[in-house]
């Protein structure tokens, strides 16, 4: 049986989750969110996650110079803490490279890790390096969030209202105009992605009921709230915060921009639900409302020119490469 057969990506975590054994009652969220929710002291909580990216999956060095691999590596980790409603802290950074990789490669790479570190205010206390083919950046996290802020995948409401922040789908679209040798302002999107720390710790403090950060394409990302919530979730295509640079990018490629929000991923925004009470505070942010959460009886389905479907699943590691 190959990985594809059990579901992919993420029928391969569930499987892993379910032979994990928890040994410590301080474990309060461990596989299954944006980051591992730990007990620390009386108001707070420790976050914990990891990512990796590799050469030729997640970045190309046709692409990307050093100093954007290292930038990428910072910030789709410090995504994961946004989602949670964290601040992130200090970070280990291991480095698998090839033995004929040039010393100024790595010391550009970590010029673009270092950018990113001092403005998230991310301290560097250590890491491995060890040898391989390819490139691979991984990196963990530790960061707090105060108990009274947490937010996890797991408490969306029927009758919360979904909203993104930002604008998606830029970020798949800067790739494929890379793909295809074109240029267009999503390749910035795709090159200099940008997570959403700041934005993230307002909506805690406004109040929401779930979160999760948009890695996978937002399909992909509403159905874990809702498989974690144990709700169903309606869709608007015609509500996706889609920029104009985008559309007009995905019409040089003729593709459709909703499929690059849908089914994309990396533009690290954040997809969150929230009661309908909030809806006047989230006017004065970045975010847009986009559909609603549903008894879960409902399914979760996708509006799309006047017309109900499945949504499909995001990107998935084991079915199709990145780059």
């Amino acid at each position: 049986m190959q990985i594809k057969d059990i579901g992919g990506e993420f029928g391969l975590i569930k499987k892993i989750k379910d032979k994990i054994k928890l040994f410590s009652d301080d474990v309060v969220v461990g596989i299954g969110d944006d980051a591992a929710v730990l007990n620390y002291d009386k108001n707070n909580y420790i976050l914990f996650t990891t990512d990796m990216i590799v050469e030729n999956d997640h970045f190309s060095q046709k692409y990307w110079t050093p100093e954007q691999i290292g930038k990428l590596a910072i910030e789709q980790n410090a995504s994961d803490i946004a989602a949670m409603g964290g601040i992130p802290r200090f970070a280990i950074i291991s480095l698998a490279l090839p033995s004929d990789i040039d010393v100024e490669f790595v010391d550009k790479l970590y010029g673009g890790i270092n950018e990113k570190a001092i403005k998230h205010k991310i301290n560097i206390v250590g890491g491995n390096i060890t040898h391989s083919e390819k490139i691979i950046v991984n990196v963990s996290l530790l960061g707090f969030v105060e108990k009274k802020f947490l937010a996890l995948r797991s408490s969306a409401k029927a009758g919360d209202s979904i909203f993104c922040s930002g604008d998606v789908g830029s970020s798949t679209a800067g790739l494929e105009l890379l793909r295809h040798n074109l240029k267009g302002n999503s390749v910035k999107s795709h090159l200099e992605p940008r997570c959403r720390l700041e934005l993230a710790r307002k909506l805690v403090k406004v109040g929401i009921n779930s979160m999760i950060d948009v890695s996978d394409g937002v399909a992909s990302e509403v159905k874990h709230i809702c498989e974690e919530s144990n709700v169903g979730a309606v869709i608007y295509s015609g509500k996706l915060p889609i920029s104009k640079d985008t559309i007009i990018d995905s019409k040089k490629l003729k593709k459709d921009a909703v499929d690059f929000a849908l089914y994309g991923g990396e533009d690290f925004e954040l997809v969150f639900t929230a009661d309908k009470s909030k809806l006047n505070k989230m006017k004065k942010l970045d975010v847009t409302m986009i559909g609603e959460i549903v008894d879960k009886k409902y399914g979760i389905k996708l509006i799309r020119d006047n017309k109900k479907q499945n949504i499909e699943s995001g990107f998935d590691h084991f079915r199709r490469l990145r780059v």
